[in-house]
Parts: structure tokens; sequence; C-alpha cells
């Protein structure tokens, strides 16, 4: 048997690039484009989030519940990626990544229960489907960014 020193023990360790590489296979960290990539899908994941009170028509709900339910997501979501796009040059970027991919999906999580009752008006004809999809899918992508920004970060927890 080999010597402890030589077993395969999957750590992770810092390339020469300065991106994190597995010891196990010597190459890059599998999902570390992925981990790179997610605050600026989280950027396009708010604007998407943002434009529905906008660019759809009117619901009949007021400024302050539209602002609400999809500006106020949309800013955490903002923030959150900007200061995660701020970090990721620093070498050990600590559990933020992790707290920002919470945070992603708590936005997300909201802005999904807040249009339940929309799809429950829609599912009675008394607002067009359409609209009500509209209104609700981008709440159900924030979910999904989310979910995938937590598990590509989960590791570091």
């Amino acid at each position: 048997m080999a010597p402890e020193s030589e077993l395969n023990t999957g750590a992770v360790a810092e390339g020469a690039e300065g991106g994190a590489h597995d010891a196990s296979t010597g190459g890059p960290r599998r999902n570390e484009s992925l981990r790179r990539a997610l605050p600026v899908v989280g950027l396009v994941a708010a604007a998407v989030a943002v434009l529905p009170p906008y660019t759809a028509s009117d619901i009949g709900t007021s400024t302050r519940v539209e602002v609400a339910d999809h500006v106020v997501p949309a800013v955490l979501m903002v923030v959150l990626s900007l200061v995660a796009l701020a970090r990721r040059r620093q070498p050990a970027p600590g559990m933020f990544p992790l707290a920002a991919g919470l945070g992603v999906l708590l936005a997300g999580l909201w802005m999904t229960a807040t249009h339940l009752p929309l799809v429950a008006q829609a599912s009675r004809d008394e607002v067009d489907a359409g609209i009500a999809a509209y209104h609700t899918v981008p709440g159900l992508l924030v979910v999904v960014v989310g979910v995938v920004w937590v598990t590509a970060h989960w590791s570091d927890a």
C-alpha cells in the first residue's frame, strides 16, 4: 500500500495561474468556470427580473407592490453579484460566494412566492395567462440561478 502522503486525497490546491486546481487530477477544478461566471449570470438574471413591471401590460397592482416583487430582489442580486465579482480576484474569497448564492436563492423564492396569487388569478381567467407567466417566470429563473450558485459553492462551507 502507498504511503499516506501519496494517496489520492482529492484536495484542492492553488494553481500557478491562481485558479483552484484539483490535486487528485492536477487539472483545474471542474466547476471553476461556472463559479467564475455566476456573478455575471446573476446580473443578467437581475435584469430579467426587473423587466416585467415596466414592459408588460398593467395587471392592476400598485407600483409599491411591483417594487417589492421585482425591483428589491433585483437590486439585492445586483449588489451580491457586483461584490462577488469584486471579490473573485482574492485568493481565498471565504464564505461570501456561498452567502451570495443563498441571497440570490432567497430573492428568487421571494419573487416566486409573491407571484403565486397572480398564477391563481390566471387559472381563474381573471388575468391573462401570458402576462401572469411573464411576471412569474423570472422568479423561477432566479431560483434556478440561486440553486446552481449555492451548489457550486457548497464545498466552500
